[in-house]
């Protein structure tokens, strides 16, 4: 699975699931808040009738007391009564009532209602309630039932942002099979050429003869060394790492040589500094790959008549050209697998997504300066 299908799965799978989530939170909240006003007029009900309880006792012992009075009771509730002022005359509740205004409330864990008295029995114009409420319980059922919904959509959401890329992986499956069988015709061309080349003897051509096969040169240096990309493309997880200490000086030098003639076309100027006896311990054919991509593409991406340089330090190798540049939003995305950026330029564009393999594998940093239209300096370091 390439990086890009990746971000491209975990971006779809938290939309989905966050626009999912939002919905889920809205319609469990306002079944919650339903349940809630559901409950609150549940309660208001059932205080109603012990309020009517109340006020029959009331009367009754109004009707039927003389002097000395007992104050009712209740098993279901507790009950106070205020006079005409809203003075407390006589209470049972656990709590203290500050405020008759609202005729129904909850406070702490109990539940209130507030009726007046008409007639006023034994002087009370108010009577007070009081019960145990009853809790919600469907929190803990909205919890599971959410984990549960939201595992079915992470399910779900997965296999859906798989069916929907299933077409891209298709493509880009053909497009490597593309690339292989290109490599297996690529090879046998280009051995011969390259081969008969080198028999030439360039003593005993013209001026004119000696520039076409300059030419002819230069282009079979680039389609050897796009060959070796895709080689090395597919074959990289089949082949173990040779590693072993490296004259990097010699290395280089030998890079740029085998890359002068394609420079001497543009007319570009190579401006090389390497210190000698720089070692680094990693497999030759992949160092060479670093070097040849970072190089070819500052001589593929720079204009006619310009410089090069090419600086190694003891733990550093720079190399910069004064051509098109990139924007900070190119450089971003530059080591994406068949990410191009100039369609008027060759190549697969699976340059940077090599050089990102190898100094993953050695440890080594990239850093990747460019300005548009001023040109692009890359520098490994390790």
């Amino acid at each position: 699975m390439y990086k890009s299908e990746k971000q491209t799965i975990f971006y779809v799978l938290g939309l989905y699931l966050s626009s999912t989530l939002l919905l889920i939170a809205t319609l469990f909240a306002t079944y919650y808040f339903y349940k809630q006003d559901e409950l609150m007029h549940a309660e208001k009900e059932i205080l109603k009738e012990y309020s009517s309880a109340l006020e029959d006792k009331l009367l009754f012992v109004h009707e039927n007391s003389d002097e000395k009075y007992e104050y009712p009771r209740f098993e279901n509730f507790n009950s106070a009564i205020y006079d005409i002022d809203k003075n407390l005359i006589f209470s049972k509740l656990d709590a203290k009532i500050d405020n008759l205004d609202k005729d129904f409330f909850f406070k702490g864990s109990n539940s209130y209602y507030i009726s007046s008295l008409k007639p006023h029995y034994l002087g009370a114009a108010y009577s007070v309630v009081e019960k145990k409420r009853k809790p919600i319980d469907i929190l803990n059922d909205l919890i599971i039932t959410a984990l549960i919904i939201i595992t079915i959509t992470i399910i779900t959401s997965f296999f859906l942002v798989k069916l929907v890329l299933r077409p891209l992986r298709d493509n880009l499956r053909l497009l490597d099979n593309f690339i292989k069988e290109t490599t297996h015709e690529l090879n046998t061309p280009i051995t011969t050429i390259l081969a008969n080349i080198e028999t030439l003897d360039s003593k005993n051509c013209d001026e004119k003869s000696m520039r076409k096969l300059q030419r002819i040169k230069t282009a079979s240096t680039t389609i050897s060394n796009l060959y070796q990309d895709l080689v090395y493309l597919l074959l990289n997880h089949q082949i173990s790492s040779q590693n072993e200490e490296l004259n990097l000086s010699e290395i280089l030098n030998q890079r740029v040589h085998y890359f002068s003639q394609a420079a001497n076309i543009k007319k570009l100027n190579l401006h090389v500094a390497v210190k000698e006896n720089v070692f680094f311990n990693a497999d030759r054919q992949k160092m060479e790959r670093l070097i040849d991509n970072i190089l070819s593409n500052a001589i593929k991406y720079t204009g006619k008549s310009t410089t090069i340089k090419v600086v190694l330090t003891q733990h550093a190798l720079s190399i910069s050209d004064e051509g098109k540049g990139m924007s900070q939003d190119e450089i971003s995305t530059i080591f994406q697998r068949y990410r191009r950026f100039d369609k008027t330029q060759g190549g697969f564009g699976i340059g940077y997504s090599i050089i990102k393999s190898i100094i993953d594998e050695y440890g080594i940093k990239i850093n990747i300066e460019s300005e548009l239209d001023k040109g692009t300096k890359v520098t490994l370091t390790w």
